[in-house]
């Protein structure tokens, strides 16, 4: 694999300090010490160790240490390649479809002094939703598994709660005799998904 013209480091190296000027005062000793970490990852700052051809050529290079941070995606990549092979053998031979349910505006604001409330109703409301409406006979009338994950910003680095859902094609009879697979095209329908995960669900009467 070919390394990319740029990397992390690489920019934290160019711009740390132009950062550090403009935001320095809201940024922790602990994301000091990642960027730290992050900027010097195997180069000369952190030591390394000699490898040398034992096919009698002699030719040695030199390999410097990894920082070992885990927001660092220089040591977290064959981790993570790891994961993801682990993952595709767990894999069932069916269609799987990506979802999104995301935070009205309106809330958003209200989720940044409340994150453990509103990302934990943000999961309920979602999955619950693709589970009342997978089970409707009328869409697909099956028990459904999924795996979600929560994203709390947005490609433009603003705040912006949402929950990704990655969905087998298809679900258990509910008699649990069977497999019912949904259409090739779409999971459920967007429309009927959306108009129930607005809906505000009440608590039923005790």
């Amino acid at each position: 694999m070919s390394r990319p013209q740029f990397e992390v480091a690489d920019v934290i190296r160019r711009y740390e300090e132009n950062f550090l000027d403009a935001y320095g005062d809201s940024v922790s000793f602990q994301r000091r010490h990642i960027l730290n970490s992050l900027a010097v990852c195997r180069t000369e700052a952190l030591g390394g160790h000699v490898l040398e051809c034992d096919n009698q050529c002699g030719h040695q290079e030199i390999s410097y240490n990894s920082c070992r941070n885990r927001h660092c995606p220089k040591c977290q990549a064959s981790l993570s390649a790891d994961w993801v092979h682990a993952r595709r053998e767990d894999l069932l031979d069916v269609l799987y479809f990506h979802l999104v349910f995301t935070l009205p505006g309106e809330l958003v604001g209200l989720a940044i002094q409340n994150k453990a409330v509103l990302y934990d109703l943000l999961f309920q409301a979602s999955s619950q939703t693709l589970q009342q409406i997978a089970a409707d006979p009328k869409h697909l009338g099956a028990q459904i598994g999924f795996l979600g994950v929560l994203h709390t910003w947005g490609q433009n680095l603003m705040h912006h709660p949402h929950v990704h859902y990655v969905v087998p094609g298809g679900g258990i009879s509910p008699d649990g005799s069977r497999w019912i697979a949904s259409r090739s095209k779409f999971f459920l329908p967007v429309r009927v998904l959306s108009r129930l995960f607005r809906v505000p669900q009440c608590p039923s009467a005790a």
